[in-house]
């Protein structure tokens, strides 16, 4: 058998082998300790033997020590990263990199810096070795450090600042007291997009060339992490400003619908906060309500903006639009969650809707938010032939048709917002309509 084939392959080989260890050179004090009381003569040799045994055994057990806190610490990194790298939400991957720079390092404070549009640095998360978040004005942060980081774009670790030749007659670093500090470059390709800073002021926490080793490979996929997670939001955020100028675009053609699109989407989303529904499914609510009336591109301008009361065969190609809309988004994996308002926001809950007649919990919960949501929003707006109905109407009519043409739980949770909380979400949309955009 092989020297290699020998050697420890996993964390917990090398946990029992330092078991191991540590059973022998007890038992060898043992022995020597039983050996010592009694009258017999041990030879010389013997004795200097054991002695060197036991300094043998020592040492194994300090260096299997050693090489089983590297390779667990190369073990959490590992399983770190994929925890790190398995969000695209921009605030949650910046705190799993805050707690993983902590755990990783054990520093008394640590920072993660980030560019801004400018290519100015500025403290984005700051957590303390509890896993505290620090408030700005709470902690100072030795700028000279970071920027020569920056500068050499390599990781820079000191024992002790204090008498570190390279930060001699630094004001930063005396008047903070600085002690351990270490700071990595967060890199993208070659671009430098931040740094993680950690420091500890006492005595005990020094770090040491392992600590710098891990935080640097950590720092590799952190950066690829939040670079992700930003082009991810970027991306999100474009796809969701193209889907409000579509459904402007919508609204446009049936000019008394005007900002109908916006006040819906308000509406849904506030009732499914109400009823608690995750971050995940407020998404594809946000873009089913968006995209609900994209069925009406297949229904002509003259039905469309009819003055008067539509004909039968009119209605016959108004209420075909949910299938419509249904067939143009079908297939497309971004509207996925959201095809189920756009193919049901005029099923009724006692199955009298259409185009399918569902009935119930066979019409998805999106789509029986949307309903209450919509009538909410038509019975208080102004229409062709009346005028807008004043909120306790719309109340009156949502109430009686609890049941019958909407879900008693959506109701429900409609009634628990009060008429000032409607009014104030119908009135931002006057006011987002009438404010310029910021520029990007």
């Amino acid at each position: 058998m092989g020297e290699t084939e020998t050697l420890p392959q996993t964390v917990d080989e090398l946990v029992q082998l330092s078991r191991e260890v540590e059973t022998l050179n007890t038992q060898l004090n043992a022995l020597q300790t039983t050996l010592a009381r009694t009258d017999v003569a041990i030879p010389s040799d013997v004795l200097q033997g054991m002695r060197q045994l036991n300094a043998r055994l020592i040492t194994l057990q300090e260096a299997v020590g050693i090489l089983e806190q590297e390779v667990g610490g190369l073990r959490v990194l590992a399983e770190i990263g994929y925890i790190v790298n398995s969000s695209l939400d921009p605030e949650n991957v910046l705190s799993k990199v805050m707690d993983t720079i902590i755990k990783l390092s054990g520093a008394q404070r640590a920072f993660l810096m980030l560019q801004d549009a400018q290519g100015e640095l500025y403290t984005a998360f700051g957590r303390n070795w509890k896993l505290e978040s620090l408030k700005p004005g709470e902690y100072e942060i030795s700028r000279t450090v970071i920027d020569r980081v920056v500068e050499r774009g390599e990781a820079l670790l000191t024992t002790n600042a204090q008498e570190d030749p390279r930060f001699d007659g630094i004001q930063s670093v005396v008047a903070y007291s600085l002690r351990s500090i270490l700071c990595v470059p967060l890199k993208v390709k070659d671009d430098i997009i931040g740094v993680i800073y950690a420091e500890n002021r006492i005595r005990e926490g020094i770090f040491t060339e392992a600590h710098r080793f891990l935080l640097s490979a950590f720092a590799d996929q952190a950066a690829v992490a939040l670079e992700n997670a930003k082009l991810f939001n970027d991306l999100s955020l474009s796809y969701h400003e193209t889907l409000e100028s579509l459904a402007r675009a919508l609204d446009a053609r049936e000019k008394e619908t005007e900002q109908h699109t916006r006040r819906v989407e308000l509406y849904s989303m506030a009732l499914a906060k109400t009823m608690g529904l995750s971050d995940e499914e407020l998404i594809e609510i946000r873009r089913g309500t968006l995209m609900h009336d994209i069925g009406k591109i297949g229904v002509p301008d003259a039905i469309l903006q009819k003055p008067g009361p539509l004909t039968e065969e009119e209605w016959v190609h108004m209420r075909r639009h949910p299938e419509i809309g249904l067939s143009i988004l079908q297939g497309i994996l971004f509207f996925k969650g959201a095809i189920d308002i756009v193919g049901s926001h005029h099923e009724h809950y006692d199955g009298g809707g259409y185009p399918r007649g569902l009935v119930g919990d066979q019409i998805p919960l999106g789509a029986r938010i949307f309903t209450v949501a919509d009538a909410l929003d038509a019975i208080t707006s102004d229409r062709v032939y009346r005028k807008a109905q004043p909120f306790k109407a719309a109340y009156e009519e949502i109430m009686r048709c609890r049941g019958t043409q909407f879900d008693p739980k959506v109701v429900d949770a409609f009634r628990s917002i009060d008429e000032e909380q409607w009014m104030a979400l119908r009135a931002l949309t006057t006011r987002i309509d009438q404010t310029p955009k910021p520029k990007k």
